[in-house]
């Protein structure tokens, strides 16, 4: 009945007019409570950004036309099978407004792929992920399947491609989840996994890779897999019973979505049971590399914004240095403001030492590190190789370091020139433009930098 009001509301109004996303809302009001629980907590964002005024307007033109006191309190939750996370938010009715119930703040922007900072090492898989979101009529790429490191920045992608997806399609016919959550909830789909798509269009899963072991698991999924609509000529027909759609309600068989994360390497895959990994494989696969030195900077600037943190560019590259994943750094800046809070804000080398010496910092490669593995590889000495000597293999090996530490470490051209046995920066320069133009010319020097690269976070 309360729906019912609402709508009639709702209607009233011309930007609200005809619009069906009040029937994904579940309303229960328990006394002075009001619980509204959401499909999932991507309903929840798109919801607070655009539909939220409304419905509270609504609801206090209901309660006044009742003749009641006051209006209930609102409580928020965002907590269907195969959600991300359940949560409740209490929120008041009556203005003045409380909290946000967004906990994201990608939320806030139009774009929620606005603040994924990467540059051209991701560039492919970011562009992929924006263009699959939008079209909601391609059936390509399916599945489409993110790998990568933890940290990197998987289930970060995965929420905005979500929260894109929600603002077409229903909310209610969207699964997202993490894989190990959604096998074990107990669903219609568990018992039947064949009429999967007769609920849903679009199936978002988190680490992918605890489906391991997990035989029966991975069976259904596969089956799951095989029978969504564009993979099939045609879905199996539809048995009597509880799995009959209810009357009236369109079986939506359009442009379905299957969307995977895998923590680590496309090798990781290999841990799954060899039906589940070929389905996976057919589909589009990209891996999100770890960020490189200047998009971690990046990463902490943005942070530093938000916070209001009073902290240099020195001491952001010294605190980006010491992380290669976000949440290591997001873990770093949460101590930088607690150290902030403590000592005030002029924090000195000494405090910044302490805070990556007992905090979640790894033990990043410096110059020596580096100089020393490029060496190794070659069959070199680091001695020589900082050394005066002109021989080829030397040459090479120097040039190589500078480059490799000129990406990874972010220092200067005349900060390298000392490091390097005090050269000058116009030397550095012309050894870093050649190895650039050898990593396409020279495929021994490309494979060397790469291998090193990779080892070396």
């Amino acid at each position: 009945m309360l729906k019912k009001e609402l709508r009639e509301i709702l209607a009233e109004n011309r930007a609200t007019a005809g619009e069906t996303w009040l029937e994904s809302l579940t309303l229960r009001q328990e006394k002075d409570t009001l619980r509204v629980v959401f499909p999932h907590m991507y309903f929840a964002d798109w919801f607070s950004l655009h539909r939220r005024a409304a419905f509270e307007d609504a609801l206090r033109r209901h309660f006044t036309r009742l003749h009641e006191d006051s209006v209930p309190r609102i409580v928020y939750e965002s907590a269907a099978p195969g959600a991300f996370a359940a949560r409740t938010l209490p929120q008041p009715v009556s203005p003045p407004p409380g909290p946000d119930c967004r906990s994201n703040t990608m939320a806030e922007a139009e774009d929620p792929f606005a603040d994924f900072i990467c540059n051209d090492k991701n560039a492919f898989p970011l562009a992929t992920a924006r263009d699959l979101a939008a079209d909601t009529t391609s059936t390509a790429y399916n599945p489409f399947l993110v790998c990568g490191r933890s940290g990197t920045g998987k289930s970060r992608l995965l929420q905005a491609m979500t929260c894109v997806m929600s603002r077409t399609a229903d909310p209610a016919r969207m699964i997202c989840s993490s894989a190990a959550r959604f096998c074990s909830e107990h669903l219609v789909w568990a018992r039947r996994p064949e009429l999967f798509w007769l609920r849903y269009d679009v199936l978002v899963l988190d680490d992918i890779q605890d489906l391991a072991g997990h035989d029966a698991w991975q069976r259904k999924l596969v089956t799951i897999i095989d029978t969504c609509p564009g993979r099939q000529k045609s879905l199996p027909g539809i048995p009597s019973g509880e799995d009959i759609p209810p009357a009236g309600e369109q079986i939506h068989r359009a442009a379905p979505r299957m969307i995977f994360a895998c923590s680590g390497q496309p090798q990781a895959l290999k841990a799954l049971d060899e039906r589940l990994r070929s389905r996976l494989e057919s589909g589009l696969v990209v891996e999100l590399m770890e960020p490189d030195l200047d998009v971690r900077l990046r990463y902490l600037q943005v942070i530093c914004k938000e916070r209001r943190l009073p902290l240099t560019r020195e001491q952001l590259l010294f605190l980006a240095q010491r992380c290669s994943q976000f949440r290591l750094l997001q873990g770093l800046m949460l101590k930088v403001g607690a150290y902030c809070a403590v000592k005030g804000n002029n924090l000195t080398q000494s405090d910044m030492e302490n805070i990556v010496r007992t905090g979640v910092a790894e033990k990043m490669p410096g110059c020596r590190e580096i100089l020393g593995e490029v060496a190794r590889r070659l069959n070199l000495r680091p001695e020589d190789v900082l050394g005066a000597k002109r021989r080829p293999d030397l040459v090479l090996a120097r040039q190589v370091s500078m480059y490799i530490c000129r990406r990874k470490l972010g220092l200067s051209y005349p900060e390298l020139g000392r490091a390097f046995g005090g050269r000058d920066h116009s030397t550095v320069i012309y050894a870093i433009n050649k190895i650039k133009k050898l990593m396409v010319s020279n495929k021994s020097v490309h494979q060397l930098v790469t291998e090193i690269e990779m080892k070396t976070p």
